[in-house]
């Protein structure tokens, strides 16, 4: 893999405003298969959707590597707002799909956040 200025997109650090103190996120590590791209972004992009019509969704990071292995974090509110997501009827679906068709594995792991720390060099201010 090679990098240059021209490739590296700079995209604003996520924000935890408003977020409660403690907090909930689910981690989904995953190696995608080489199956049907194009489905795989439809539907990923409409569970991102979804997702954030749900109660009790905070917000969603993610990155996948030119390996194929992706990590999704998704933050929730709590562990009630997880179970109503997973149970979600059109997530059910797209969760079969990603058995069957998107992925060769995958690990789901569900941490509670006690603490957050962030950084943002665009908030820095020059000579201070």
């Amino acid at each position: 893999m090679t990098n240059n200025d021209d490739d590296i997109e700079d995209v604003p650090a996520p924000s935890s405003d408003g977020w409660p103190e403690r907090y909930f996120a689910v981690i989904f590590t995953n190696q995608r298969t080489l199956a049907n791209d194009d489905m795989y972004s439809l539907t990923s992009d409409r569970m991102v959707e979804l997702a954030q019509q749900q109660p009790g969704f905070l917000g969603v990071e993610s990155v996948r590597g030119e390996d194929g292995i992706g990590i999704t974090v998704s933050y929730w509110r709590d562990r009630a707002a997880i179970r109503n997501w997973r149970v979600n009827v059109e997530h059910l679906a797209a969760q079969q799909m990603g058995r069957q068709e998107f992925y060769s594995w995958y690990h789901l792991r569900v941490a509670e956040v006690v603490t957050h720390r962030s950084f943002d060099a665009g908030d820095m201010v020059s000579g201070v």
